[in-house]
């Protein structure tokens, strides 16, 4: 299952990484500006070909994360058409999130002085002082969200709206899933059948006899398996030791019938090769 990228582009500080931070969910990489301009770019200038090469590795890191599953969000000026129609061209699904801000309030928010800097001269090539930021026209504007008239939480569910993002589950179930059998499908099915959406966590557990599946394996092995279920979602958590839940929380811990907990793993995976429990055919038999 292939990820998706959110690339959110507009004037420094026009609220671009606050946005990004609050877009980050378990199985997603946030890729700032600021940070790959000190390491994986930190040979590159602001010239408009150094601005562009930064923008195209980014890319091309966004897109090797997609291909393995990873959700991105990405938070750069990226001030040229040019350079977003690369990104487009570069990622296979990416959706672009324009953060619009006036120059004079983007300068009030700016605890750094890059602004009053570029202004005297000691910061050369600064976007909205001195370089150009081309604004988007027509559909190349996609989602636009206006920092300085909305707060963040407006913004965020903007973007999560517009972009059919936000997952707000019913019903989360933990565990090893090794493998997924059909006392597993009949727990999950009675939320996922119902509508309910479901959040299925796999624990990253070590490889050993007991559970010869990787969690991705099995992430992978569960995706197929629900394919059809839009209202199911799966993630990789650590190997849990303790769940706890406090006084009036509003969750509630579900005990399943005795004749689901008896089914049992390990003589699925006695019966079955590693191979026929990842394509599932232990399912069908």
């Amino acid at each position: 299952m292939s990820g998706e990228t959110i690339w959110l582009f507009g004037l420094p500080c026009s609220g671009k990484t606050t946005l990004a931070e609050g877009l980050i969910g378990p199985s997603t990489v946030h890729l700032d500006g600021d940070y790959l301009r000190d390491t994986l770019n930190s040979d590159l200038g602001f010239s408009k070909e150094d601005r562009t090469e930064n923008l195209r590795r980014a890319a091309g890191v966004a897109q090797a994360l997609n291909e393995q599953g990873f959700d991105v969000v990405a938070s750069f000026i990226t001030p040229y058409r040019s350079q977003r129609e690369l990104i487009a061209e570069t990622i296979d699904d990416v959706s672009f999130v324009y953060v619009n801000a006036p120059v004079e309030v983007c300068e009030e928010r700016d605890v750094k002085g890059m602004y009053e800097k570029a202004r005297k001269g000691e910061i050369e090539g600064f976007t909205g002082i001195d370089a150009p930021f081309e604004e988007p026209e027509g559909e190349e504007t996609g989602l636009e969200v206006r920092t300085a008239m909305y707060s963040q939480e407006e913004s965020l569910e903007k973007i999560n709206t517009e972009l059919d993002l936000k997952f707000n589950p019913s019903h989360i179930f933990i565990g090893r899933w090794q493998p997924l059998h059909d006392g597993h499908r009949t727990i999950i099915d009675s939320a996922a059948d119902n509508g309910k959406s479901v959040i299925i966590a796999i624990r990253d557990t070590e490889i050993n006899e007991k559970n010869p599946l990787t969690a991705q394996e099995r992430r992978e092995l569960i995706e197929d398996v629900y394919e059809d279920h839009p209202n199911v979602e799966t993630m990789i958590i650590p190997d849990v030791d303790t769940v706890a839940i406090g006084r009036d929380v509003g969750y509630s811990v579900v005990s399943v019938p005795e004749e689901v907990a008896e089914i049992s793993g390990t003589e699925t995976r006695e019966k079955y090769e590693k191979s026929e429990l990842l394509t599932g055919q232990h399912l069908e038999d």
